[in-house]
């Protein structure tokens, strides 16, 4: 049966007192440095969050003065009795683009938008 045994690495020799306090000069400078860097990606990290809630908040915003200047047009449509169905059409967008601001989640009976940006025709009138 073959031998098991593995050569010891060879013994290092014991540091000197002033070697010892060097390493640990050095050690304590190495953990100050990362708990520095910590600090300032903790910081980074919540002015990123912090940026983030404000941009969230104004297209929140913004969602909901399109929602009402859209009730307000089919209001005015109503009244007038003319370019309701336009109308309908700007307040179903406004109001799937809040339900999905405020949700996370387009609503179901919301239009999926083009996928290459390009019309679907359904604004087209149709042709004679």
């Amino acid at each position: 049966m073959p031998s098991r045994r593995r050569p010891k690495a060879p013994a290092t020799a014991p540091l000197s007192d002033v070697q010892r306090f060097a390493q640990a000069v050095r050690d304590h400078e190495e953990a100050d440095r990362r708990a520095q860097q910590a600090e300032r990606d903790r910081q980074a990290e919540q002015e990123r969050k912090e940026r983030e809630e404000l941009e969230f908040a104004a297209r929140l915003e913004a969602a909901r003065a399109a929602h009402q200047r859209a009730v307000e047009q089919v209001k005015a449509a109503r009244r007038t009795g003319k370019g309701g169905a336009a109308a309908d059409d700007a307040w179903k967008a406004a109001k799937a683009d809040l339900i999905e601001l405020e949700t996370g989640r387009p609503p179901t009976w919301a239009k999926a938008p083009p996928a290459d940006g390009a019309t679907t025709g359904d604004d087209q009138p149709p042709t004679p």
